[in-house]
């Protein structure tokens, strides 16, 4: 019977599509080997079938899978795996559809006559923008999210680059701009950062929160009308809801262009909240002294300050009452603005003394010093290192001291408010209190010749009988 089915020519048939396979066993073959061969050809057609099954099975798999989900559950490298397999699969489908371009292939032109050189000089730079396409853009960005949580700046970056060169910039785009701006800082490419943030509020600028960051990296560095610029439009956004730190981050950025009057203003919008804030009373008391004459907010900032100083806080103190006796000699209150100048001395005999007693101290530790390392010299006794280091770092710390009380004492400029009390005595015609001030004056080195006819004048006065 096998035989003669092997005649008929019907001895298997297998179907692909629309074509079909005839295998017939030859008349005069073994019947044992026709059935070896339909059962190798039976396997290497499973085997196919098996294989193309597959390949369509794992790709139906990683570009149906929801990486999105992935995400949402911080498993990135999951997430990324399947989002790098659909970018492969549309790329690779890119790179079949496309014809490669004529002028690519240099020999030809070489044959053709065509001159290289002149093509490569005259060639045209290609827009950034390649296409818009939904799904790579898609791909890319969220590969890049992924990356950026995996702490692969760099790989990150690029990603968020390819992203927006497959698509239409607009508003949509403001936080891929945003998020390249925080890569960049994570990268410590401080212009890059500032760039990209700046790109990200003029797509976006009813996002006040990129100009209050734009403004606070800006104000760390030179470009402060700009930062003012952002400051003030969030500070405007906020109205009374803005923090307060803000108002003093304005203030001194006004400050550091000589805008003097905004930044009393912006001072006093920060103490308004924060009345309590002892060093910024006296830095807009200060300020209102010296640079916008406003005697008035100088006496009630620095008055303020000085009920809320500590008592180490010298150099404030000090200088506060120097201020405060000015303005009140101005108005002729001779009594308050002596008490004041006084009391400023007193602050600046305190930190004279408190100079030579470092001094002093500072001695002391040089002759330790001194002893220890001759001990060291003489007797070669490793174990007084440590002791002799110890006391190295000490005379450091007493010296770096020193210099920052000497430098306190020179603001107060004692020899000046001699000079200033002696003149409130004289007015007052307290003759030989106002010579012993002049001679003080004299003997600090301050306005030695005014002060040197000052007492002339008095000695006259006084032996004329006034």
């Amino acid at each position: 019977m096998a035989h003669q089915k092997s005649k008929s020519g019907n001895f298997q048939k297998y179907v692909f599509g629309d074509s079909s396979c005839n295998l017939t066993c030859p008349p005069n073959q073994p019947i044992i080997l026709q059935d070896s061969k339909t059962k190798i050809m039976k396997r290497n057609v499973l085997i196919l079938c098996l294989a193309i099954f597959s390949i369509l099975l794992l790709y139906d798999y990683s570009s149906g899978q929801d990486y999105n989900g992935l995400i949402q559950q911080k498993k990135f490298t999951e997430a990324l795996q399947i989002i790098q397999s659909q970018l492969d699969a549309n790329y690779s489908k890119r790179s079949i559809d496309k014809k490669i371009p004529d002028s690519y292939i240099a020999i030809e032109k070489i044959e053709e006559g065509i001159n290289l050189k002149k093509l490569f000089t005259e060639r045209i730079l290609q827009p950034y923008f390649i296409e818009n396409n939904d799904t790579l853009y898609t791909l890319h960005n969220n590969a890049a999210l992924c990356y950026q949580n995996m702490f692969k700046y760099n790989e990150a970056v690029q990603h968020y680059f390819q992203a927006l060169r497959f698509t239409i910039i607009t508003e949509k785009d403001h936080s891929i701009f945003y998020s390249l701006a925080l890569l960049f800082k994570r990268l410590k490419k401080t212009e890059a950062y500032l760039n990209y943030l700046e790109e990200a509020y003029e797509i976006k600028p009813d996002n006040y929160d990129y100009s209050l960051e734009l403004a606070l990296a800006l104000a760390r560095g030179k470009n402060k009308k700009k930062a003012l610029f952002h400051l003030n439009r969030y500070i405007q956004s906020k109205g009374s809801e803005t923090p307060p730190e803000l108002y003093l981050t304005a203030a001194n950025c006004y400050e550091s262009i000589g805008d003097f009057i905004n930044a009393g203003r912006y001072y006093q919008l920060y103490l308004n909240n924060h009345p309590g804030d002892a060093a910024i009373q006296f830095a807009l008391g200060y300020l209102a002294f010296t640079k916008i004459s406003d005697m008035k907010l100088a006496y009630a900032s620095l008055t303020k300050g000085l009920s809320l100083y500590d008592e180490t806080d010298l150099i404030r103190k000090g200088i506060s009452h120097s201020i405060i006796g000015d303005i009140t000699s101005m108005d002729l209150n001779y009594t308050e603005s002596l008490n004041n100048y006084l009391q400023a001395i007193q602050i600046a005999e305190k930190i004279q003394k408190s100079i030579e007693d470092k001094k002093n101290s500072i001695d002391g530790i040089k002759s330790k010093i001194n002893t220890i390392k001759s001990t060291l010299l003489d007797k070669k006794d490793i174990s007084l290192y440590p002791e002799y280091q110890s006391l190295m770092d000490e005379l450091g710390n007493n010296e770096l001291e020193l210099r920052r009380l000497d430098h306190e004492h020179s603001k107060l400029n004692t020899g000046e408010l001699y000079f200033k009390i002696a003149s409130i005595y004289e007015n007052t015609t307290q003759y030989q209190q106002a010579i012993d001030w002049y001679n003080k004056a004299i003997a600090s080195g301050t306005k030695i010749r005014e002060s040197s006819k000052k007492i002339e004048k008095i000695q006259l006065k006084i032996s004329r009988g006034y």
